[in-house]
């Protein structure tokens, strides 16, 4: 992303993560703020709204703008603030291709395409926890009295899906999963398939036993176990390959000050002001992604797009909170 003032640029970053989705920006360094007064700069953020899952739209660019503003001020800049939430990739290609973008939080798969057109670099993910864990699995939960003892067990089972983003990665990770195992679509197999937009509305039906199977991701599992130790009962019948969700990357073309950014940001980050953003947004740290972290992700919708009756860089859609996405 860019800053642009009359002699020199600096370079200004998001550093977000979504947890359950999260976002939040930084200011990057710059020469020392000039004794005269505040340099005018500006900072165009723009976010999909695939990594608003619960949270807001109105309370995240109010969220985004105050950040960016007082970090702004707090390395000597005025800034021209504005977010931006988009709803298709169209509209962020539009963006990058008439510069008026300087940092972007997206889904992995929207990321995937806007790098396949040589458009985007990644920078960070989301990390959680004390050692700053980016990567994260889907698991297929069942009650301990399951006899259930792989995917195949479920056929003609009531299951609930929830994903961490409205990218749906557990249900293309559900399809996945049967086409490897040659089960056919989750369409045909299950008796019927519903999403909902809570990871505890999808646990606790199957403690319960109102459901027989859920698809979670872990982290949300180890979350609701500590809060109620009972969870523990229930059993992981599959796991996926760790994966990571978001991705906040800027435009190809170049920025200034790179080094000395990433050491604001990792730093700015620990600010009580950093920390209770990323509260709001449900999230811990941003992470530097390495070239591998990709991976996995990059393997998985490979997959699922690969699957009969996918459409390339059309992900799976759920009609509505708690509604069936299929019945057989």
């Amino acid at each position: 992303m860019r800053f642009s003032t009359h002699k020199r640029s600096i370079a200004p970053w998001l550093a977000g993560a979504i947890a359950i989705a999260g976002i939040t920006t930084v200011v990057a360094w710059a020469d020392q703020p000039p004794k005269g007064g505040l340099r005018h700069a500006r900072l165009y953020e723009v976010v999909s709204s695939k990594v608003l899952h619960n949270v807001n739209r109105t309370d995240a660019q109010a969220a985004l703008t105050v950040w960016a503003e007082l970090m702004g001020k707090q390395k000597g800049f005025l800034l021209d603030t504005k977010v931006d939430i988009v709803d298709t990739v169209g509209e962020l290609i539009a963006r990058l291709n008439s510069r008026s973008v300087d940092v972007l939080a997206v889904c992995v798969t929207e990321f995937l395409e806007l790098e396949s057109l040589h458009l985007v670099i990644p920078v960070f993910t989301s990390g959680r926890g004390a050692r700053g864990e980016s990567h994260f699995s889907y698991v297929v939960v069942v009650k301990s009295s399951s006899t259930a003892t792989g995917i195949a067990g479920l056929w003609g089972k009531n299951v609930l899906v929830f994903s961490r983003t409205l990218e749906n990665a557990g249900i293309a990770w559900l399809d996945v999963l049967l086409g490897k195992e040659r089960l056919g679509r989750t369409s045909s197999f299950f008796a019927s398939m519903k999403v909902t937009d809570k990871s505890q509305g999808c646990i606790l039906p199957v403690f319960f036993g109102t459901v027989d199977a859920c698809v979670v991701d872990e982290v949300n599992l180890d979350l609701a176990k500590e809060l109620n130790p009972q969870l523990g009962q229930l059993k992981v019948l599959v796991r996926s390959r760790p994966i990571i969700e978001t991705v906040i990357a800027t435009p190809v073309w170049s920025l200034p000050y790179e080094n000395e950014w990433k050491e604001s940001m990792l730093s700015a980050q620990q600010s009580p002001q950093g920390r209770q953003i990323m509260m709001v947004f449900k999230a811990d740290r941003a992470v530097p992604i390495q070239p591998a972290d990709l991976d996995a992700a990059r393997e998985l919708w490979g997959d699922y797009f690969r699957l009969p009756g996918s459409i390339p860089n059309q992900t799976p859609t759920a009609p509505g909170v708690g509604g069936p996405l299929s019945t057989r």
